[in-house]
């Protein structure tokens, strides 16, 4: 039976938090575009916003319930949105465009299949503004 590669089973242990590493780290990501990732978040947001808005978005398009879904933009209970705002899609393509080249496309390829989902699940909304960002021109919750 072949071994797995020392690198591999190093891999596959479990990551140390170290005391003030308080970022989440999203998975299949390099290290470079996470280390982006946090530099962008100091600046801008708080430690783990990218996370906490993909961990948002994903709940967002895995939403239970019928096939078609109309997604509901802000929480009913403000203290549950996060400080900057709680359009989690509109936080990852601000991050997205923040990013340079190749991190930038890191991040949209893990994005791509929720976008996809969410596309084949939401509704075109005919009466949105042209000006909105494509996932806002759908038909939400009234």
């Amino acid at each position: 039976m072949p071994r797995k590669p020392v690198s591999q089973v190093r891999a596959d242990l479990p990551r140390k938090v170290r005391r003030g590493d308080d970022r989440a780290v999203i998975s299949g990501l390099s290290a470079k575009t996470v280390a982006e990732i946090a530099r962008i978040e100091r600046r801008a947001y708080a430690p783990g916003a990218a996370h906490q808005a993909l961990r948002g978005w994903r709940e967002t398009v895995y939403e239970p319930g019928p096939w078609v879904t109309y997604p509901r933009w802000f929480s009913e209970c403000p203290c549950c949105e996060p400080a900057w705002g709680g359009d989690h899609r509109q936080t990852l393509e601000a991050i997205c465009h923040r990013l340079s080249r190749r991190p930038a496309r890191e991040l949209r390829a893990v994005l791509a299949p929720l976008d996809e989902r969410f596309l084949a699940r939401t509704l075109n909304d005919p009466y949105a503004s042209p000006r909105d960002p494509w996932w806002r021109r759908r038909l939400e919750t009234p």
